[in-house]
């Protein structure tokens, strides 16, 4: 089969691997869209992944082989089937951890091991990719591949929001810093959530017009935020994956307001805060990172009801061996909002 695998320099280039072959509670699925993702730009440059890394964490696929059940059993008895699609959780949860029995399993530190396109395990930048059957969630026939691929960013989205104040005071006015693909889930869940107005920072036009035509406000530098909105930010989610945002974000929400961190600053990286206005105003500074399992299952639910528009979100299909310029274009200064991958 054809993959995208890390090679020298950091270069992404095409190889032949081995189909891979479901082992005891693993399937193999069939991508057939897969997204690139933030994170995947900052491990590209990292030297965090080893030579031959295949990446994609964010995809959808069509099952094409069921492992055994791992405590016996016969062969597909893993509760997915051949020729079901499905959007696939790209780590496996232990269930017995601290982390798991209180509810956190998206903290389970098990699956550093099980996940799928951080440099353990081959990712879905390829024709096919070995998923554990528990993550895989089928997809209801309607579902496009563009938006089976969207489930996980959602997902990321939906936790961000659910640890926020949104929920306690919906009418409360919101911010975002960065319109790139998971600043635009955060608004799409602010939106489905009921969130009151919502102002976007972004200096790209074209993620500014998605942001636009998806019902925000959109101010091209971030210390405008607050200025724009009707009244104080009560929250601002920062999404840019940036060290130099997260101090905006303190500057304009609102004294005693939250900043919520869900884009992923590169490994190694520390963001400065300013000390002495950070504790004057009492801002409350909330990381979050992925989601759980029945985030991953309503993210589903959500994409399926329509909760996102692919036809915005998504800029561009191209095929695997157009995944070096697809990187470089969303380093650069007018990067498109969301580009996927497309096994032929």
């Amino acid at each position: 089969m054809r993959a995208v695998a890390l090679g020298d320099a950091g270069r992404l280039e095409v190889v032949d691997r081995d189909q891979p072959v479901a082992g005891p509670g693993e399937v193999v699925v069939a991508v057939e869209r897969c997204g690139i993702c933030g994170s995947d730009l900052h491990l590209r440059s990292s030297g965090l992944l080893p030579p031959g890394a295949v990446m994609g964490h964010e995809f959808a696929g069509t099952v094409v082989e069921t492992g055994e059940a791992e405590t016996g059993g016969d062969v597909g008895d893993v509760g997915v089937r051949p020729g079901e699609r499905v959007a696939v959780l790209p780590a496996r949860r232990c269930g017995t951890c601290l982390a798991c029995r209180r509810g956190q399993a998206h903290l389970c530190s098990a699956q550093l091991f099980s996940s799928i396109g951080l440099g353990l395990n081959d990712g879905a930048y390829a024709e096919y990719v070995r998923v554990p059957a528990t993550s895989c969630h089928v997809l209801p026939t309607h579902v496009t591949p563009e938006q089976g691929a969207l489930v996980e960013p959602y997902a990321v989205a939906l936790h961000a929001v659910g640890r926020s104040r949104v929920a306690a005071d919906p009418g409360a006015a919101m911010g975002i810093i960065g319109a790139g693909p998971i600043g635009l889930m955060c608004l799409a869940a602010l939106v489905r959530a009921g969130a009151g107005p919502v102002v976007v920072a972004e200096r790209i036009p074209l993620r500014a017009g998605v942001a636009e035509a998806m019902g925000a406000t959109v101010v091209e530098d971030a210390r405008r935020l607050g200025q724009a909105a009707a009244e104080p930010l009560d929250v601002v989610f920062d999404a840019t994956g940036t060290v130099e945002t997260p101090a905006l974000a303190v500057e304009v929400v609102r004294p005693g307001g939250q900043v919520v961190l869900v884009g992923t600053p590169g490994p190694g990286q520390a963001v400065p805060m300013p000390g002495m206005l950070w504790v004057v105003k009492e801002v409350d500074v909330m990381p979050s990172i992925a989601y759980t399992d029945a985030e991953f299952a309503n993210a589903v639910a959500c994409v399926a009801s329509g909760a996102l528009d692919a036809d915005l979100m998504v800029s561009d299909v191209r095929p695997l061996d157009a995944a070096q310029r697809s990187f470089e274009e969303l380093s650069g200064r007018n990067a498109p909002v969301k580009v996927m991958l497309a096994p032929p």
